[in-house]
Order: structure tokens, then sequence, then C-alpha cells
């Protein structure tokens, strides 16, 4: 069937959709930090939308109390906005609310939901909690996160609310955003995943409690899920607040949604020792995922560092990588990974300081591991390179067909000395690359880097960056500031490469 936009907020985001101008934010003098016009690596590629950038303002992702709230080691917050390369050059971005399909000049793709957007429908009762989004060789999107009831839950006869149960949900969508009608049921999958219920101070609780945080296809169209269960709900001691313990998971389905059960047990596979798992990324040999173990009751300090977990095409750990199948450092947290070409791993990485009484993660460099794991010192400065940010931070991490290390995050603007009137706090998009050596590329930008700006007293913070045809540079940013109709505002920017 057909999901068509309905309500005012449907109407808005059909509105926006159907003039371009008015998702789009104008462009301040010299903000590109290139020649005006420049058409050289690093400048706005002018192809798209006409001046290189738009703004898609979703609809409001409205969050219901839930109490209590025994929080999953991790889950995306609401206001989740996931971006995607479909085929052609088209670009999909969506929201818990909508998606929208634009085509490789930037104007909405019209075979879309027939005007370039297509409303996600609410379950009665429910609410759907944007994880990601995926595009299979078939170009069918499928949509993946995690549906919770908005109203309060509770066993029968406790005092207090135990875990708020939640399921996966995947929806797929064929290219013309019509629901694939051959995925789950009319083309919406909800399930447990093969989890079982946790306990609750001792006793089984009437239902799962699931999370999804990654979405992935494989090269046989076969989705692949991770996130986390809940697995036990009780008290620390001895402040007697209550925790809630959980374990990652991986989960593959077939190409029709049914549990694939030549992976794990029916198609699950638990990973002991960890929390939560996210960004599945397909290999020739099985998936690569990042997470973290979360202590239930933490006791202060740095916390636990991030792992990167390796599994075989049946599930196990690849012991072939890092020796267990498991990579991890201390004091280092892991902000995004993928797979190069060439196969090697490159990581975003933060480590854990001490300053001043407090610990502090610093502002992150780019690290390159080999396929099994060791760290390879030909990438920069013996296997990492210092992204040298005196301002900002980096957000993500991507690599172009020539194995140039693409990232993308975001710079304050100071205030203009002599300026009159109040400037506001603004910040800009910021994007680098380095060579495939881990160098500053020096043919790209000012220095290997480039800031675009979206207006005055506007703010960004980039979640996504993609790599495109001919070097191209897709970058991403949740927006906010006076040019956006809604709170939940994603900006885009397309860059020449070459």
């Amino acid at each position: 069937m057909v999901v068509s936009l309905g309500g005012r907020r449907g109407l808005l985001l059909a509105a926006l959709l159907a003039s371009c101008a008015l998702a789009v934010a104008v462009a301040t003098p010299g903000e590109a930090k290139v020649a005006k016009g420049a058409s050289g690596a690093g400048a706005l590629d002018r192809s798209f939308n006409g001046d290189g950038k738009l703004v898609v303002n979703f609809p409001r992702d409205e969050v219901r109390s839930t109490s209590p709230q025994y929080a999953l080691p991790y889950e995306f917050a609401p206001g989740r906005i996931a971006m995607a390369s479909a085929g052609g050059g088209k670009l999909v971005v969506a929201s818990s609310k909508a998606i929208v399909s634009y085509l490789r000049n930037g104007r909405p793709n019209p075979r879309f939901g027939g005007n370039g957007a297509v409303a996600i429908g609410p379950i009665g009762g429910s609410r759907f909690q944007l994880a990601d989004i995926a595009i299979d060789s078939q170009g069918r999107l499928l949509v993946a996160g995690t549906t919770k009831p908005t109203s309060e839950v509770g066993m029968t006869g406790m005092s207090v609310a135990g875990p708020i149960p939640s399921v996966a949900t995947i929806r797929r969508y064929l290219p013309d955003g019509q629901l694939d009608q051959g995925f789950g049921k009319e083309g919406v999958l909800n399930t447990t995943l093969g989890t079982q219920p946790p306990t609750f101070e001792g006793k089984a609780f009437e239902a799962a409690a699931v999370a999804v945080v990654g979405l992935a296809v494989d090269g046989l169209d076969r989705p692949l899920l991770t996130g986390s269960t809940v697995t036990e709900v009780g008290r620390c001691a001895p402040s007697e607040a209550r925790y809630e313990r959980s374990r990652a998971i991986v989960a593959r389905l077939n190409p029709d949604g049914t549990p694939d059960p030549s992976f794990g047990s029916g198609g699950l596979q638990s990973i002991g020792g960890l929390s939560w798992l996210g960004w599945p990324i397909p290999t020739a040999t099985g998936v690569l995922s990042l997470g973290a173990n979360v202590d239930p009751c933490p006791q202060g300090g740095p916390g636990n560092p991030s792992v990167i977990a390796s599994l075989g095409a049946d599930g196990s750990p690849n012991q072939a990588f890092s020796g267990t199948g498991f990579w991890s450092r201390p004091f280092v947290r892991v902000g995004d990974l993928v797979v190069a070409p060439s196969g090697k791993l490159v990581l975003l990485v933060r480590t854990i300081e001490l300053s001043r009484g407090e610990w502090i993660e610093s502002k992150g460099k780019a690290m390159r591991l080999r396929p099994n794991g060791s760290v390879d010192t030909g990438f920069g400065r013996g296997g990492s390179t210092d992204l040298l940010l005196s301002r900002g931070s980096i957000g993500a991490v991507a690599v172009d067909a020539k194995n140039r290390v693409l990232l993308v995050g975001q710079v304050p603007v100071k205030a203009r000395k002599g300026s009159k009137g109040p400037r506001g706090a603004q910040s800009k998009l910021l994007v680098m690359r380095t060579t495939a050596a881990g160098k500053a590329d020096l043919g790209f930008g000012r220095k290997g880097r480039v800031t675009t700006g979206f207006g005055p007293r506007t703010m960004v913070l980039a979640t996504e960056v993609l790599a495109g045809a001919k070097g191209r540079i897709v970058a991403g940013a949740k927006i906010s500031g006076p040019r956006t109709s809604t709170d939940n505002a994603f900006a885009i920017a397309r860059y020449l490469g070459r």
C-alpha cells in the first residue's frame, strides 16, 4: 500500500518538498572557505539543488512520558535522522516520522511516494524510534528501529513498573515508496528477534525488551540488525537504586524477513560480556560491529572502552580478528567505524583523560587497523592521524574509492569584532579529507578541510558522511536556527571530490 502524508505535520513536509527553495538555507558569502565559483575539490557541488546545500524540516519526533524509564545502555535519542545513498546518485533521508528521497540533482524524487516523501505510519498506542536505514541491491529501502508503548507499564502486583517491553520494527519499501508486500506482514516486521523476557527482581517479566541500534544489508540482501536486549532488572547495593542489565545481540534475517537459521541460534547471536552493539558492517567473512559493556551500577571512573566485534558467517566470533574476534584498547572510545575498499578498518577514536578531577573525551583522531585487527603503522604517525582541532569536534567518518579518509564535524563561529547587535551562537559544518596514507590532503579545500555555514544564529551537529561517485562527498547534520521551521531539521551539503 502507499503511505500518504497526513495531518498538519505531513502537509508541512509535503509543502517543503514541493518547492526545494523552501527547504534550502541560503549561503552566506565566503562561508565555504574556497574562492567564489570555485570548482576544485572541496567546493560545494552546485549541480546539487543549485548551490550544493538543502535543509529538510521533518515532523517533530514527539515523546510521551513512560515511567519509570530504565534506560538501555545505548539507544538513539528521539530525533535521530539517518541518511543513505541509493542507486543512480539518489539520496534517502529518514526520521522516525517520514522518509524523503532526492534525485542526483537534489530535487525531490517524484517516483518516491508521488512527491518525494512517504510518512512512516504510526502503530496505535506505540511510538517508533528510528535506528538506521539501508538500501539493498534491488534498490529497496529498509527502515529499522524500536517500537515501545506510549503508556505506563508494569507487572501485576508490583508496586513499581518493570522494564518497558519493546520490539524491533523493520519496514521495507519498494523504490517507488510503497511497502514491500513480500517482506514481513504487508511490508512491516515486528519481532523480538528470538530474545527472552528479562527477570524483574528475580521474577520473570511478561515480555521481552529489545532495542535496535544498527542496520545493514549483506550481499545476499539479508538484513543484519544489532542492538541490545534487557536480561535483568534489580537493585544496586548499597544504594538500592534500580539497574537494568542488557546483553548485546546480532540478528540476521532472510530476504523475506524470516530468521536466518544458519546464523547463531535461529538467526540470533547474543554476545556475552557486551551490553550493546551497533553499526553492523557486512564483510566477506561475516560482520563487524561496534559496541561496549556498560556497568549497570557505575562506581565512577572513566567507564569501559569501546569494543569492535568480528563475527563469522555463522555468527561465531572470528578469531582471525585480534586473536579472539574482539578488539579493544584501555581508555579508548570509538565514535564511528568504516571498512575501506582495501579491507582495512578506519576508526574515529577518542581517548578518555582525567582533567581537573573529571574524565573527559579528547577531540578525536582517525586510526586504521589491518583486516586482522592489528594497527596499520603505515597510516599517519604509527597508525593514527591527529586531526589538529583547536575548536569543534568530529562526528562521523567514511572512506572513498581511493581509500582517502573523510571526516565531518562542526566548529563554532567566533563573533566578529565590531559587529553590531547580538550575533548569537553559531556553528559551521566541517569536512576534512586525508590521503590514503593519513596525511592532510592539501588538494582538498584549504589544507585538507572546508567549512560551510547555513546562515546566522544557526547551529549544526554533524552525524553522517557518505562517499559518492567521482569522489563527491555528502555530509549531513542536525540543524537548528531561524530558518528551520521545526525542531527536527536536517542539513545536507554535497562537495566536489575529484
